[in-house]
């Protein structure tokens, strides 16, 4: 998560305004030390974003290292579930949407949250873990009542944790969620970095979705980079939820394309079997470098060094030139990925294909 600094400025009003009140409360809570406690229990929440839990996947596995007898609990995002149970990233996986990642503001879907939280109470959680730096999620986690609760205060909300801490914004978010459980004494854990599964005569992989359309490609370039690509390889397609006109437009055209379709597990199954992915910045990119595929990731104006998939056989592409469209959205440009032609894509897939079979 990358905050605007507006709403950086107005969370952290409102987090002075009701600090009192939760100031005065944790008086009445008892204090711990992280060195003189037995940790049984851990949870950590992370469910803003499907991506973001494959982010974490191997920060997990390092506090996991770090704390072998202990039970994590892995809080996050309903969507994700089954596949960080399928990923094993957790001893208990519990899927959650909460209102603030949904943009609901009713009472009523505020209460429930609170009440959620307060029910894991009885599990007698040691130590809790978020690594967003949203208030919010802060609030929740302070509701489970954890003994030591580490995280970050960029929106404010400090008092929330008993060990917080600054985040630096300006690098990835893996080595931000890393940063913080060093203090814990951790070492992240490196399998992944050199795990590489790619099938020479596996697909390449289109994958079109995304979670927000400011970082969506048009349908026509998908059309045209699949007819350029079946020229010399055997292309597939996923099919997502906001791809039934791609689907129906490829399907016009006399191209020799395989289709894919099923659940995240699946799409996991299905990828480690395949040659590489071109995706734009979401959750395909993530899942697809963790089991050690190559990836081809297509960035709009939007940092890549942030949130770009970890692959040590991966590749960035992004626009010739730096954003100067008026848009929307503070961060992302819809016309800069449409810049992004499909010839270019083209190119630097074969490219960088014929480079990775040449060193295997």
């Amino acid at each position: 998560m990358i905050y605007k600094p507006i709403h950086i400025f107005w969370a952290k009003i409102i987090s002075i305004l009701i600090a009192p009140y939760f100031r005065f409360s944790n008086f009445f809570r008892k204090k711990y030390d992280i060195q003189s406690i037995n940790v049984k229990t851990i949870l950590v929440t992370e469910y803003h974003r499907i991506g973001d839990v494959i982010i974490i996947a191997p920060i997990l596995k390092s506090i996991k290292f770090k704390f072998p007898d202990a039970k994590i609990i892995l809080i996050c995002n309903e969507y994700a579930k089954e596949l960080a149970e399928y990923l094993k990233l957790a001893d208990d996986v519990i899927g959650l949407s909460v209102p603030w990642t949904n943009w609901g503001w009713s009472f009523f879907e505020w209460y429930k949250i609170r009440s959620f939280a307060k029910s894991l109470r009885p599990l007698g959680i040691d130590l809790g873990i978020d690594f967003k730096g949203d208030i919010r999620n802060s609030w929740f986690l302070w509701n489970t009542h954890p003994k030591i609760s580490f995280g970050y205060d960029t929106t404010g909300g400090g008092y929330f944790y008993t060990n917080t801490h600054a985040m630096d914004q300006n690098v990835h978010q893996s080595k931000r969620a890393f940063k913080l459980i060093e203090k814990l004494g951790c070492r992240l854990s490196c399998d992944n970095k050199s795990r590489y599964n790619s099938i020479k005569k596996g697909y390449i992989v289109l994958h079109p979705g995304v979670s927000d359309s400011e970082r969506s490609w048009p349908d026509s370039h998908w059309v045209e980079l699949a007819r350029l690509l079946s020229t010399k390889f055997k292309v597939s397609i996923v099919m997502t939820k906001d791809s039934t006109n791609l689907i129906r437009k490829l399907k016009t055209k006399d191209l020799e394309l395989q289709y894919f379709e099923g659940s995240l597990v699946d799409f996991c199954h299905y990828m480690s079997n395949q040659k590489c992915l071109i995706a734009l910045d979401s959750m395909a990119g993530h899942l697809a470098s963790y089991i050690g595929i190559p990836v081809i990731s297509l960035f709009g104006s939007q940092n890549p060094s942030l949130t770009k998939p970890k692959n040590k056989y991966g590749k960035i592409i992004e626009p010739e030139t730096v954003c100067n469209h008026d848009r929307g959205h503070w961060r992302l440009c819809k016309l800069c990925a449409e810049s992004i032609s499909p010839r270019i894509v083209y190119e630097k897939t074969i490219e960088h294909v014929l480079y990775i079979e040449s060193i295997f």
